[in-house]
């Protein structure tokens, strides 16, 4: 009996090592409840922002936020709107006393960018992929008033004003002091032509945008799904334990594969009906995907949207080097004789 009670306690003192080798569970992103803020690493915060796929009781608050404390200044990822911007600078001011010098825009849409002129006035530069200043300041202004405008217009966006990125990269920004590193990448045309993830190597965290976003919160309208596959490919490789996502919680590096899973079935399914002779109204209702229910909540079929999105990519209704922009607006950077901001790869100070 002794041997034996000493080979299971041999043999549970190898599974407590495998669990623990492998990160299972002690390694699971913390729970959080909608705007709370956790320091997930040394001087690195998220704020969660509430949102919901499935439950619409809950007031659509922005996007995720987080913000590195480097040994002067902070370094916000996104933007989010005018009132959440207020909310999440008062959450720095609890956690810091430095000033917030850079913020990025993950792309050019309204909750990740549009608290810009908050950020502005509290003495930060905005930094953006130059697709992401492009669309910004081409398409910005009408886009801008229809979100301001109308029964659905938010209030914080009629009481601000739009402002653009005052420092464009092509490929990548890196922000270093020595105590913390922020690099800024360009992965590709994924959810948009300009969007940006931050890599933190000291701490192995990659804040995606919604590039990559936990839940059902893809909004395809913009993407390029095929070049999306291969950005999240590219995320894949970059040395990861934590994800802070766009939209919803914090996850570890699997969430890859799944935001991924899903754009590759998606198109599997879609070019599968369109070569049966099947209607996209048909093809959407047959969509299928029993895991992505249990990952989101919601049915895949239900993003109906999405599978709309995917049908004229693959039937060539869509011109991708157009997509997000306004009828006949430049591709290229328009003339202007404001300064540009850093060159590609310049390190902050």
């Amino acid at each position: 009996m002794r041997t034996l009670g000493k080979v299971a306690i041999g043999l549970l003192s190898i599974g407590v090592f495998l669990l623990t080798a492998l990160g299972q569970p002690g390694d699971a992103p913390p729970a959080m409840k909608f705007n709370d803020v956790r320091e997930v690493a040394p001087g690195v915060f998220f704020r969660y922002s509430a949102i919901s796929a499935t439950d619409p009781s809950v007031v659509f608050g922005g996007c995720n936020n987080t913000w590195v404390v480097f040994k002067d200044y902070v370094v916000v990822i996104d933007a989010n709107f005018p009132k959440e911007a207020g909310d999440v600078l008062a959450a720095i001011k609890k956690t810091t006393d430095k000033p917030v010098r850079y913020v990025l825009d993950t792309h050019h849409h309204g909750d990740h960018a549009y608290g810009n002129a908050v950020w502005s006035g509290a003495g930060a530069k905005i930094v953006g992929q130059t697709n992401c200043a492009r669309l910004l300041r081409v398409n910005g202004p009408k886009q801008w008033d229809d979100a301001a405008k109308g029964p659905k217009g938010r209030k914080d966006i009629a009481e601000s004003k739009l402002k653009v990125v005052d420092i464009p990269f092509d490929e990548e920004h890196v922000l270093d002091d020595g105590s913390q590193r922020v690099e800024f990448h360009y992965l590709g045309h994924a959810h948009t032509a300009g969007d940006a993830v931050a890599y933190l190597p000291k701490h192995k965290i990659l804040c995606t945008g919604d590039a990559c976003v936990n839940g059902s919160f893809n909004f395809m309208g913009h993407s390029n799904s095929a070049s999306w596959i291969k950005c999240l490919e590219k995320m894949e490789r970059f040395d990861v334990k934590m994800v802070c996502p766009g939209h919803g919680p914090l996850a570890g590096k699997d969430l890859f594969a799944r935001q991924k899973r899903y754009f590759q079935e998606l198109r599997e399914q879609v070019k599968k009906g369109i070569d049966a002779g099947k209607s996209v109204g048909e093809i959407t209702d047959a969509i299928e995907m029993s895991w992505y229910k249990e990952w989101t909540g919601k049915a895949a079929k239900d993003n109906k949207d999405n599978v709309d999105h995917v049908f004229k990519e693959l039937t060539g209704k869509i011109d991708h080097e157009r997509i997000g922009r306004l009828p006949g607006s430049p591709l290229t950077w328009p003339a202007t004789s404001e300064p540009v901001g850093l060159a590609v790869g310049n390190r902050g100070q």
